[in-house]
């Protein structure tokens, strides 16, 4: 249990956000086993599916730039101290990966070796490759946000927001979509979230006021409702497949994810307990924090304990429908993988094996 100093040092809201992540990552992972339901079968609710839980990993880089940025310390310090949490844990599950790759899934190749330094074993975790090099340069970005102020920062999220209609551009102007031959591609990267974040955090939105909330929600409405829409009703009459449809719902930095993102952000952001309190909710003060501790352990073993746990152990659920299926294995995988992690947690060892 954390010390009371600890606890009123954390932040609620993004302690709830990093609980939801965890759980749509597993969420967009735990149907893949039983179901093709991303790319050749064309199904509304697949597609629904796809657009609520690819929003994962943007929500992780967002509480990254809300609770990191500014960097007060010095850079170098700074990041001796993230790369400390993110890199152990990394090579361990990285091991762990390739050994079951090689005696459990019976497909190890060279280029697992090969291409180590810059591609992940594991496909789940490209997200600590890119969080690292984040940390890297969080330092610099810090102090180009000090320099250019609230307004610059806003003009760098309008031009990367211009950026997330690139993927939607293949059916208009019958090109693909790519991001370096667009004139907003240097915009669309993983930073926007993690700025995102940081302004969300420090300056708001007035979602929830009478006279602009409305504004800000049919804004994010259209981003949500109406980009899918456009994807599958107007560019559907163009020679697009099924899997490029849902490409495009799906990738990352796209206005849709970049809507429902803030949605969710802004949602818990308002609804959140401002601080933790023992004596009126013990049970929020107590288990929230927990939890939020586990997540990054719970992301790195998932797909080892879906593989080799879950779905082994529960073959009834195939007989059941892809969602029932993919939300109790989720469940499944999210208790078994938190008990895992409070185990290691509790080893000398434990900074190395799931982060501090």
């Amino acid at each position: 249990m954390l010390s009371e100093a600890k606890l009123q040092r954390r932040i609620p809201y993004l302690d709830i956000l990093r609980v939801i992540a965890c759980l749509l990552v597993l969420l967009i992972h735990t149907p893949i086993r039983q179901y093709d339901i991303y790319y050749n079968t064309p199904s509304i609710a697949g597609a629904v599916y796809t657009v609520l839980v690819a929003v994962n990993c943007n929500l992780f880089f967002m509480i990254t730039g809300a609770l990191l940025l500014p960097v007060t310390m010095p850079g170098s310090r700074f990041v001796k101290r993230r790369l400390r949490v993110v890199l152990p844990p990394l090579v361990l599950w990285t091991v762990v990966y390739l050994l079951e790759h090689a005696y459990l899934l019976h497909n190890f190749t060279p280029r697992l070796l090969t291409s180590i330094l810059f591609h992940p074993v594991e496909g789940l975790l490209w997200y600590v490759y890119v969080l690292a090099v984040i940390y890297v340069t969080l330092p610099l970005v810090s102090k180009c946000i000090a320099a250019i102020g609230k307004r610059g920062v806003e003009v760098v999220l309008v031009l990367w927001v211009l950026s997330s209609f690139i993927p939607y551009q293949h059916g208009v102007f019958m090109e693909a979509s790519q991001y370096s031959h667009n004139m907003f591609g240097a915009f669309a990267n993983y930073y926007g979230y993690v700025l995102l974040g940081y302004y969300l955090h420090r300056y708001g939105l007035p979602l929830f006021t009478l006279d602009k909330g409305w504004k800000w929600g049919l804004l994010l409405a259209f981003g949500i409702v109406a980009m899918p829409l456009f994807e599958f009703l107007v560019q559907g009459n163009f020679n697009i497949t099924w899997q490029e449809h849902i490409d495009t719902i799906t990738c990352d930095i796209s206005a849709n994810n970049i809507a429902l993102a803030t949605l969710l952000f802004l949602l818990v952001q308002r609804f959140a307990p401002r601080r933790y309190d023992r004596k009126d909710h013990p049970a929020t003060a107590t288990w929230w924090p927990l939890l939020s501790k586990c997540t990054f352990g719970i992301y790195l073993s998932q797909m080892f304990i879906l593989r080799q746990v879950v779905w082994p152990l529960t073959p009834w659920l195939a007989r059941t429908h892809w969602v029932v299926d993919s939300l109790v294995s989720a469940l499944i995988a999210f208790i078994v993988c938190w008990l895992l992690v409070l185990l290691l947690r509790m080893t000398p060892l434990r900074r190395y094996l799931v982060g501090k």
